[in-house]
């Protein structure tokens, strides 16, 4: 994508993000990459977390609590997404020392080799990316040995199934989507990259990363008006449902869990995790 597609985007997308939660489905997704980020990061005390993509600081935030004596490292290169992260730092919102970074995450000049414990990368910054593989190697690089990379990517086969079934896109865009990898979900919407368990794997493995695994999210739920609304302010039935009826959130979480770490249906998520150690 070009950089105006970029700006556009998160100029929008900076002001509202950080609501999202109050929406039923987006709450849900939180909390399944919440469980998935803290299974993965066994070790809170005086280590080092650089968030790929981490725009606004919202999931340092959300980190924030589970962590003592540590420091948080934010890297984004929006600047507008920059500047809501800033607030939350000048306000003493976090407990934890916080750095912010403006860079491309395929290539953090900044950011020195083996620096990191952990390297999360949350709602798919690798997908808007020109090469997710650049990516995927920096986060090998500035991880410590035995460091973990929590990374998502929009889903591919999800991707496909959603438009077909929910956008009935023309056969242009279809072939395009299905050669391609590449998608644009609204006009609002640079074109993104969509994935398969398999792409994310095989760049993992050639990076370097060893114990290489998989998470879906979303393997059975799907957003409706809510998926990439700019303003955050569309309610779908499932958000409504969700937001109303704990008995149907909390079952549908723990299927959801259930289901995103089997290696079988990875692929059927609206979003995949990727994890490896260095």
């Amino acid at each position: 994508m070009n950089q105006t597609e970029f700006n556009e985007f998160f100029k929008v997308h900076s002001r509202n993000v950080d609501n999202s939660n109050s929406l039923g489905f987006w709450k849900l997704t939180d909390e399944i990459i919440e469980t998935y980020l803290l299974d993965n990061m066994t070790k809170r005390d005086n280590v080092t977390v650089v968030d790929f993509g981490g725009g606004t600081g919202r999931w340092l935030l959300m980190l924030d609590k589970y962590f003592t004596n540590s420091k948080f490292i934010i890297v984004d290169l929006s600047a507008d997404m920059m500047a809501q992260a800033k607030k939350k730092l000048n306000a003493g919102t976090y407990k934890n020392n916080v750095e912010l970074m403006a860079s491309d995450i395929s290539a953090i000049k900044e950011l020195k080799d083996n620096k990191a414990d952990y390297i999360i990368s949350t709602y798919n910054p690798l997908s808007f990316v020109n090469d997710p593989q650049l990516a995927i190697n920096e986060a090998f690089r500035i991880l410590k040995w035995g460091g973990r990379a929590m990374i998502t990517v929009q889903g591919y086969y999800n991707a496909l199934y959603s438009k077909v079934n929910n956008s009935l896109a023309d056969h242009e865009e279809l072939n395009l989507l299905f050669k391609d990898k590449k998608v644009q979900w609204n006009p609002s919407v640079p074109s993104l990259w969509q994935l398969a368990k398999s792409d994310m794997e095989k760049m993992f493995v050639n990076s370097g990363f060893k114990d290489i695994s998989s998470y879906g999210i979303a393997c059975v739920t799907q957003p409706q008006g809510e998926d990439f609304d700019p303003e955050n302010s569309q309610l779908g039935s499932l958000s409504k449902k969700l937001n109303e009826d704990e008995a149907f959130y909390s079952t549908l979480l723990r299927i959801e869990l259930n289901i995103g770490r089997n290696p079988d249906a990875v692929d059927r998520g609206m979003n995949i995790m990727t994890l490896g150690t260095k």
